[in-house]
């Protein structure tokens, strides 16, 4: 294990590290029940998901490492990230192989020897305190020692090396849900295997009458759901209190209203098609902003450089308008297009990030924009308007949308290449990145609800998309 660790540390690549770390974790948390509960087939399905975690890392990081390295140190980088490429490509499959091996030599031992496997754990872990409140954050309920709790808390702070806080946990028939200070972890009680989300991550919150839990979040390609069994009544009102301590943090809504809760916690935005939104002439038809993402059509003019894109697209969306029933649908595919169309000028050494914030008023009432400053970038921060948009009077009607664009400078040993947008009107005050980041928000002003539609991030980072909407309190 030590041998393996150190190998790993070699790679020097933090995401490998986190991940192997985070997998070894599972595996660790499995071993404290004991042997009398696992089997042979268990541990042989955790060394194949070892030594596959180490391949895969290994192949993905010839794409991977050249374009992150190219685009934050230019040409120079471009060489480093292949160097590490390669070593990774050698050493992530052996430390694969070496932690399967471990894996496989425990469980020999443990079934051959007198001693059980609890007898190489701490018998008893650090106490978990669950939180009665984020906002005092030295309020905490007094409990006796619970050693599922403890566990739990082992979890979310990576055995203390993880700054992060154990808030509460649920036990579902078939997952461990945590609730910590900076994310919800769900575990698959077969496979062991976690998914661990940011707060920021997630679009929302369903609590479903039949004892489940819908969590939505935002993807590459949109909004993706999963649902969980909670089970009991008392495991679905445990769920419901933690998760309201973290509603501030859950990324669909931001409101200056006192009931937040609400906000995060109902489906009012679960398909926005069937809302009656103020302004919206036409019954939209169904569609979830992002998923025309990764789709490609091709672009019917010749693009000579980059003010004709946005030329293009600003005269075929000033057409748009909400009397039509693909609306919501036109506004999505037109700023997939602007996205994937910079990604086609500016390829290879050029390559530029590029990011995309649209706008939807239905508050039915105007939106008066204010400014649109790039904070960070090499471009103007573009304005692209449907047709229910006054230019000289900087007014979004309601029913009307509008397209920000901008892009980034040239990624250098300099500058890394990175944007970021803020815009200010009479509704709300929002900054966006082209990466994922706490400090892309959408504060609402008194009178106003705006939330999150799409949040959407190219896995390389090359580009970003987000789609907002805006309502009445």
């Amino acid at each position: 294990g030590v041998v393996n660790s150190n190998l790993a540390d070699l790679t020097a690549d933090s995401d490998f590290i986190h991940e192997r770390n985070a997998h070894q974790r599972m595996i660790t948390d499995a071993m404290i029940q004991g042997t009398s509960e696992r089997t042979i087939e268990n541990s042989l399905y955790n060394a194949g998901a070892s030594a596959a975690l180490g391949m895969k890392s290994g192949a993905m990081g010839f794409l991977e490492q050249p374009t992150r390295y190219a685009s934050k140190h230019g040409p120079v980088g471009f060489l480093k990230g292949v160097g590490k490429a390669l070593v990774g490509a050698i050493v992530k499959p052996v430390v694969g192989v070496g932690d399967a091996a471990v894996v496989v030599m425990n469980h020999v031992s443990e079934v051959t020897s007198a001693q059980t496997v609890l007898l190489k754990i701490p018998k008893r872990l650090r106490r978990a305190l669950p939180r009665l409140s984020t906002d005092q954050h030295h309020t905490v309920q007094l409990i006796p020692y619970d050693e599922r709790s403890a566990k739990a808390q082992k979890i979310v702070t990576a055995s203390e090396s993880v700054d992060d806080v154990y808030i509460g946990h649920v036990n579902t028939p078939t997952h461990l849900m945590i609730a910590s200070e900076q994310c919800l972890w769900t575990i698959d009680r077969h496979t062991r295997q976690p998914l661990c989300l940011s707060w920021d991550e997630i679009s929302h919150i369903i609590m479903r009458k039949d004892s489940s839990v819908q969590v939505s979040v935002f993807s590459q390609t949109g909004v993706r759901s999963f649902v969980y069994k909670v089970g009991t009544m008392s495991n679905f009102v445990d769920f419901y209190h933690i998760l309201t301590m973290q509603v501030g943090k859950v990324g669909k809504f931001s409101s200056n209203t006192s009931n937040l809760e609400r906000s995060m916690l109902n489906y009012d935005l679960e398909n926005i098609s069937e809302q009656n939104l103020p302004g919206i002439k036409a019954k939209q038809k169904a569609h979830v902003f992002g998923s025309f993402n990764g789709r490609w059509k091709s672009l019917k003019a010749v693009t000579k450089d980059d003010i004709d894109l946005i030329e293009q697209c600003f005269e075929r969306v000033k057409h748009l308008e909400s009397e039509s029933t693909t609306f919501f649908k036109s506004l999505d595919e037109e700023t997939w297009m602007l996205v994937k169309s910079w990604g086609q000028v500016h390829s290879g050494l050029s390559s530029r990030r590029c990011l995309a914030a649209g706008i939807i008023n239905g508050s039915g009432h105007d939106i008066q924009i204010k400014s649109s400053i790039l904070v960070e970038g090499g471009s103007p921060c573009y304005s692209i308007p449907s047709k229910e948009f006054d230019q000289e009077q900087g007014v979004l009607h309601p029913g009307g949308a509008i397209i920000f664009f901008c892009w980034g400078a040239l990624p250098s040993l300099t500058q890394s290449g990175n944007i970021f947008m803020h815009i200010e009107t009479n509704a709300f005050v929002s900054d966006f990145s082209a990466r994922k980041s706490k400090e892309t928000i959408a504060m609402a002003l008194p009178g106003f609800q705006v939330g999150f539609l799409e949040k959407s991030y190219d896995e390389k980072k090359w580009w970003a998309k987000y789609w907002i909407l805006v309502r009445k309190a």
